[in-house]
Order: structure tokens, then sequence, then C-alpha cells
């Protein structure tokens, strides 16, 4: 009793005051997953700036400048958008178990510089080497970008009070949709600039290196090490995970209960048929839009932008509202990740089969790309922050579990569309990868609703030496 009352005193003496460092530390988190995607993202456009068609005004203008381009098959630049993920599947649960033992901060900005230095070096080595060293880049970038999401959930579980965590890590992972509505954006206009596609990779890597400077000077791991946190804040989120989050560093991970975990595998399963979809439309839709729909590369940025810039506002209001609901007790917490989990992967898939059947109608196929996209917000506050719920003390560990399993879709999309679509321009040919990937997210979600739980799971409990829980 003493306890729950010196909590609601200390959420009370917050209220009024300039927003607290836990809003500051998501804030940077947030600019990370930024960061992170203008590097991973930008391969969508640079790789059809890349390869113009001969007969297009892109391929005049780069010529007439003399920017480097490159004849590659579909194939060749299918295998091209997969390298990354091939790296980020190898290397996620290393990551996560490496994050258990060192400082999750200095991490996640080693990883950072060395995304930036392949970015940086990449116009250079592709002109020299053509597109072999640009898989190989691609893969690298995957191991070190590998350490992102672990990262944040390991960070996140220990600076979101439960009753503000959809809201905070729902903004947090609106990073990758702001991230990718810039990076589309910019892409496309730095595209068509004289310097041309190289100077894709220059301006994310500029970000990426301002982004490491701001995180060493006003990040932390955790409330007790920042240096700007008042106590009372500080006592109001550690009172507030008292009940889940264990201060000891090195647990004992319990590899056996998270691999038979049922929830676990809802989670994982979900989070696979999303990225079936979202690698799908990110990576396969700026080459669909300028073949079937006609756009050229500046155009094309803007258009591929706009679902991710209405995906990251959507998420806003329902972060909040989920969070109001669940805060009211009007739903459950299992029920608020089920209802919308499913909202935002059925509400896809239904979606993507209609969008096969737009043929080349470019105003009715963007209206839909963007509903398609824009719903997938609603996985935010299902299935993208689940893992904190069942194990905070192991949300990195579960992160990296899920992520490595899930990057299978990443390096899936791209390459089953590259051995289905042989003619770019046939709106037959790319109604099959639609209606795969629709298949695949409405699978995913039905097993979610099945197995699905927002339960603390009690393998959350750390275990003593004897290997019993405490």
């Amino acid at each position: 009793m003493q306890s729950k009352a010196r909590l609601l005193e200390d959420e009370f003496s917050e209220r009024g005051k300039i927003p607290g460092v836990r809003y500051l530390q998501s804030f940077l988190l947030f600019l990370c997953l930024f960061a992170a995607y203008l590097l991973r993202v930008s391969i969508s456009v640079a790789i059809v700036a890349m390869t113009p068609d001969k007969n297009s005004t892109d391929f005049l203008l780069e010529t007439h400048y003399h920017i480097p381009v490159f004849d590659w098959t579909q194939y060749t630049k299918s295998l091209i958008l997969s390298a990354f993920f091939w790296g980020y599947l190898i290397m996620n649960l290393p990551a996560a178990m490496i994050g258990r033992r060192y400082n999750n901060q200095k991490l996640l900005a080693m990883s950072m510089l060395l995304t930036v230095a392949l970015s940086l070096a990449t116009p250079s080595l592709v002109i020299a080497f053509n597109w072999p060293v640009l898989v190989i880049i691609r893969f690298l970038q995957g191991l070190s970008q590998a350490f992102t999401m672990p990262m944040i959930h390991g960070i996140s579980a220990k600076w979101a009070p439960p009753n503000e965590r959809g809201r905070l890590v729902g903004f947090v992972l609106g990073g990758l949709q702001f991230g990718t509505v810039v990076t589309l954006v910019c892409s496309g206009i730095l595209a068509s600039t004289r310097s041309g596609w190289p100077l894709i990779y220059y301006f994310s890597g500029a970000f990426g290196i301002f982004w490491v400077i701001l995180w060493l000077l006003l990040g932390s791991e955790s409330p007790d090490t920042h240096r700007l946190i008042t106590q009372s804040e500080k006592n109001y989120i550690k009172s507030s995970l008292t009940q889940t989050v264990s201060e000891r560093k090195n647990l004992i991970t319990p590899w056996k209960e998270i691999f038979t975990s049922m929830p676990v595998w809802a989670v994982t399963i979900s989070h696979v048929g999303h990225n079936c979809g979202f690698w799908l439309l990110l990576s396969e839709m700026p080459t669909f839009i300028s073949s079937v729909l006609k756009f050229n590369i500046k155009s094309n940025g803007l258009v591929s932008a706009l679902p991710y810039l209405a995906m990251w506002l959507c998420q806003f209001p329902v972060t909040y509202f989920a969070d109001y609901m669940n805060k009211k007790n009007v739903t459950s917490l299992t029920f608020s990740r089920k209802f919308w989990n499913t909202l935002g992967m059925s509400g896809g898939a239904l979606g993507l089969v209609v969008l096969g059947y737009m043929g080349d109608d470019a105003n009715a196929a963007i209206c839909m790309y963007v509903f398609v996209v824009a719903i997938g917000c609603c996985t935010n506050v299902g299935f993208n922050i689940n893992h904190l719920d069942l194990a905070p003390n192991y949300a990195g560990i579960l992160m990296g579990f899920t992520n490595a399993v899930a990057a299978l879709g990443g390096v899936l999309a791209p390459t089953v569309c590259g051995f289905i679509v042989h003619d770019q321009t046939s709106v037959d040919e790319w109604r099959v990868v639609f209606t795969l990937g629709a298949i695949i997210l409405f699978f995913s979600s039905i097993f979610y609703i099945i197995f699905g739980s927002a339960e603390v799971q009690p393998w959350n409990e750390p275990k003593n030496e004897s290997g019993k829980l405490k």
C-alpha cells in the first residue's frame, strides 16, 4: 500500500513540470530508428536511380551529368535488397545476448557508426567493383544494425512505465515510419541532383554521425545512470517497474521456456508476417510505381513516402487511445494487443489483395497503397510491443529472437518477387506477389489471435544460482 502511495506521489510530482527525461530518451531512440531507416531504406530508391530504364528521362539526366548507372537484372536487384536481411537474421540473437552483458547505450552507438562508415564508402566501392561489393556492404550493414532493436527494447524496458508503454514505445517505433518517409522523399530529390544517387548514401551517413554525438551526450542505458534525471522521476519509473524488472545485470536466460512459449511464438509469427508485408511494399513498390504506374524517380520518392507519412501520423492517436482504454480498464492488455494487431495485419492483407486488382490505375493503386501501409501502424500496440509485456527482464533477448526469425520476411519478400516478376510492367505477375503477401499477413494475424498474450510470463522472474525461481 505504501509502495502504491509513493508511486502515485511521484507520478503527481512529475505533472506540470518540464517533460521528464524518459521523454527525452524516447525522442533519442526515435531519432535512432529514424537514422537507422535512413541508412536501411535508402537503397529502395537508390537502386531505381542506379538502374534506370534506358528510354527514361532519368537515364538521360544521369548520363548528361556523368553519373554512373548500371544494367542489373531484376534478380540481381532482389539479391542486393535481400542481402541486408541475411546479416540481420544471423546477428540479431547474438546481438541481444551481447546486450545482456555490455552497456546497451555504447553498443547502440557502435552499431550505428559501423553502418554509417559502410554507407559513406558505398558509392566509391560500387563504382569500382559493381554489384557484388554492394551485396557485401548490405550484408555487413545487416550485421551491424542487428543490434538496433534488441538494444532499444532492452533500454525501453528500463525507461517506460507500464501505463505509458504504449505511447512511449509506440512513439519510438514511429521512427521507423518517419525515417521511411524522409528517406523516400529525400532520396528521390537527392537522386535528381547533379551529384545523383551517391548523395543519398552521404546524406544518410551524415545524419547517422549526428545522432551518435547526440546519443552519447544525452542518452543513457537506464534511469540510474542519467545525469539529468530528477530523483522523483527516477523513483516513479523504478517503482512502476519493481514487480517486473530486475536490477541484476547477468540474469540466467530461460532459453527452454522462451523457445517453448506459445505467446512468444505468436509474437514471432506475427513479426515474420509483418516483415514480409512491410518489406515487400518498401523494397518493391518503388519499382512497381516506376515500371507499372510510370512515375519518374523524383515523383516516385514522393509517392512512395506518402503511405509512411500517413502511417506515422495515424500511430499517435492509435497508441494514445490504446493506452487510455487500458488505463481505464475498458480493455484488458491481452485483448488490446490482439485487437490492434488484427486490425493492422488483417486490414493490410485485405488491402494487398485489392491492390493486386487495381491494374495500372495510378490513382486507385496509390490510394490503396496508402491504406495498406497506414493501417499497419496498429501493430505498434500489437505484437511490436508485446515483448515488454511478456518478459521485461528479457525484452532485448525476445526482440533479438523474434527479429532474427522475422528477418526471413525481409529476405523472402524481394527474393520471391525476383523469381515471380520477370516482366516488371506485368500487372498479372505483380498480382501474384501481392496475393502471396496477403496470405502470409492473414495467417500471422490468426495465429496471434489464438496464441497471443500480454500476461507477464512466470519465467520472467530471475533464477538463483541453482536455477530455481527466486
